[in-house]
């Protein structure tokens, strides 16, 4: 079936946003990330990747940090606005990973889980200091939608591997 599109609202029609996405199937298994940028309402850029043994979070994070590493790349971290569909990217990024980082990565004794990604994540927002935000999946936002089949895409055809 497929998903109805809607246009951007219309605050994502002006300034640059970019759009992170990531997917496991099954989970653990294959899987797949990728991100799309937009420039006033205009694709203008994306990409994508896979890893043939990973998680769904792995890909959700990987999807993230590749958008960052671009945003670090392209333009101002003032300029762009990220968003993501992962409660668990988008409350990791903003809120948790301040705490982790604390007390070593560790949470209950123990290394938290993804650790090596949310290290370079870490990295990635003290070069690029950027709020990410939260956006419904799977519900018309046409950026996160392009970024949810391309993250599919790459999923069922692995052959860019990623963390």
């Amino acid at each position: 079936m497929k998903t109805k599109l809607t246009p951007l609202p219309m605050d994502f029609k002006v300034g640059l946003h970019v759009f992170a996405d990531g997917t496991c199937h099954p989970n653990p298994g294959a899987g797949g990330w990728a991100f799309v940028v937009y420039q006033n309402g205009n694709e203008i850029h994306h990409e994508s990747g896979a890893a043939s043994r990973t998680t769904n979070n792995r890909m959700e994070l990987s999807a993230v940090l590749a958008a960052l590493e671009w945003i670090g790349k392209n333009v101002t971290a003032e300029t762009a606005s990220l968003h993501s569909d992962s409660s668990y990217a988008v409350l990791g990024c903003n809120k948790w990973r301040k705490g982790w980082k604390k007390r070593a990565w560790r949470k209950g004794g123990a290394e938290i889980p993804n650790a090596d990604l949310w290290k370079r994540l870490d990295e990635a927002l003290a070069v690029t200091p950027i709020q990410l935000n939260w956006v419904r999946g799977h519900s018309g936002i046409r950026g996160n939608v392009r970024a949810d089949r391309l993250a599919e895409k790459a999923c069922r055809s692995p052959s860019k591997e990623a963390a």
